[in-house]
């Protein structure tokens, strides 16, 4: 009984383990066989991490469809005119984001069938943070689908009541689940959330699931969910600072980790992912770049910003033109392999950002959001003077500081969406002063059907139970 959700079958990929998760697969076992000893469930744990880093998954597309979906990004004629469905918003039931969708459900399963198993070992603080991690995983993963696939509670006033994503506690591939409404999947999310961050070691490095991340992560679904107090008491749990100036181009190439609070490894010699592919290849006549930073979008990085040097390359590609390419991506100091860079999955100064924006939401406190914007304003301008901003200029200069710290790490589409706005692209080229073809598509207004990604075909099909979104 074959779901595309559950490709897996009753049996998990195990790898073995030292000091930096090595990812070497070795066996692919029954849990009455391998699940024994709290070693065979860390083994089980790197696997999930391996899962979570797939291609399909954090290791390249989630980190790039949602700026193509959205304003960061515009496809580039000459490349290989990958996502280009999803790029113009003609996306439909046989072409959507199955791949992601059924990647994340194969990380739910890896997390439920751990946690099924778990009282197989006798109680301990290494059983409780195994249970965290696998947790973490399945809340997180139910978290980036319903967003995609379903309303964000801040989306509009009955968002909490529309179609979310089925909320999966069993690894049972027999199952026919229903989606639930978006309210329960954020419920859940947030209680598995927070059972993780109570039970967590404060020992884990940031290779994996640990305290800072768990907290910060909760900062950004109370976010989404507009829980603007939760955010500020989950913000202020996550000890780790902003990465400085002088370290912060280091993040991208993997020689600093400063401020990155949960990364994903991506090793040559293991998973080899190439998370900058979607963006661009590094070839004898230059980087040939699938897709490139957006002519309104590059202009809005001052001088003075450090991210304009770590995020934009502005080069040519052989005599086919000069293009500003994204360059968060096409290197690391640590793998040999053209874009086999780490995947950051969250960072400390996108905690500050979330704080700024939940207490410029509340009466009040506007120096205390001010003050939680210049930590990452400060560290990212040469000469940094505040602007001492308050009341729409403060929201305004939150929401300008989270796309320009934010772009090509995932975010873009779900900040326009949760705030109920439309997608509105500037009618410039690919090439690096908006000249060239501008993109067929400009706007996709905030009542659109498309910000919610049809379920695949192929799901409903074997799945009576799931229901299509409106307007597919």
């Amino acid at each position: 009984m074959k779901k595309y959700i559950y490709l897996l079958t009753l049996s998990l990929i195990f790898f073995s383990c030292d000091e930096r998760l090595d990812l070497n697969p070795h066996n692919a076992v029954g849990a009455s066989e391998a699940l024994v000893t709290l070693g065979d469930f860390e083994n089980a744990i790197n696997g999930m991490y391996t899962m979570m880093e797939s291609a399909n998954y954090y290791g390249a597309n989630y980190m790039s469809f949602p700026d193509v979906l959205a304003d960061n990004l515009i496809y580039n004629p000459g490349g290989r005119q990958t996502q280009r469905t999803t790029f113009e918003w003609r996306y439909n039931a046989n072409a959507t984001q199955g791949a992601f969708m059924a990647q994340a459900y194969r990380v739910i399963q890896q997390a439920n069938f751990i946690l099924e198993n778990l009282d197989r070992i006798e109680e301990s603080e290494e059983k409780n943070n195994v249970r965290a991690q696998a947790l973490a995983a399945r809340a997180l993963s139910h978290f980036n689908l319903c967003n995609l696939f379903g309303e964000i509670p801040t989306q509009s006033a009955d968002s909490g009541s529309a179609l979310g994503m089925p909320y999966m506690t069993s690894s049972d591939v027999r199952q026919y689940p229903s989606r639930n409404t978006v309210d329960e999947v954020y419920a859940n999310v947030i209680t598995d959330l927070q059972t993780a961050a109570n039970l967590i070691s404060s020992s884990n490095g940031i290779e994996r699931f640990n305290k800072d991340a768990v907290y910060g992560l909760l900062s950004r679904v109370h976010l989404y969910a507009g829980n603007m107090p939760d955010v500020v008491t989950a913000a202020n749990q996550v000890s780790a600072s902003v990465s400085t100036t002088a370290n912060f181009p280091g993040i991208w190439d993997d020689s600093s980790d400063d401020g990155v609070l949960f990364e994903l490894k991506n090793f040559d010699t293991d998973t080899n992912v190439s998370t900058g592919v979607p963006y661009s290849q590094t070839l004898t006549d230059g980087i040939y770049s699938e897709y490139v930073v957006e002519f309104g979008l590059n202009n809005l990085y001052q001088p003075s910003d450090i991210r304009r040097f770590a995020y934009i390359d502005t080069s040519p590609y052989g005599s086919a033109g000069i293009y500003n390419h994204v360059a968060k991506y096409l290197s690391s100091s640590v793998n040999t392999g053209s874009g086999v860079v780490d995947s950051k999955v969250i960072r400390a100064a996108e905690v500050q950002l979330n704080k700024a924006e939940a207490l410029a939401s509340m009466t009040g406190q506007d120096a205390a959001a001010l003050a939680a914007l210049d930590l990452v304003r400060s560290n990212r301008y040469a000469g940094f003077v505040s602007g001492g901003e308050t009341g729409q200029a403060l929201k305004d200069a939150i929401q300008l500081e989270r796309r320009l710290e934010l772009a090509f790490e995932g975010h873009r589409f779900f900040d326009i969406k949760r705030q109920g706005l439309p997608i509105n692209r500037t009618n410039a080229g690919e090439f690096f002063d908006g000249t060239g073809t501008p993109p067929l598509f400009l706007t996709l207004t905030a009542s659109d059907h498309r910000f919610q990604l049809p379920i695949p075909k192929a799901e409903i099909d074997v799945n009576s139970n799931m229901e299509q979104n409106p307007g597919y």
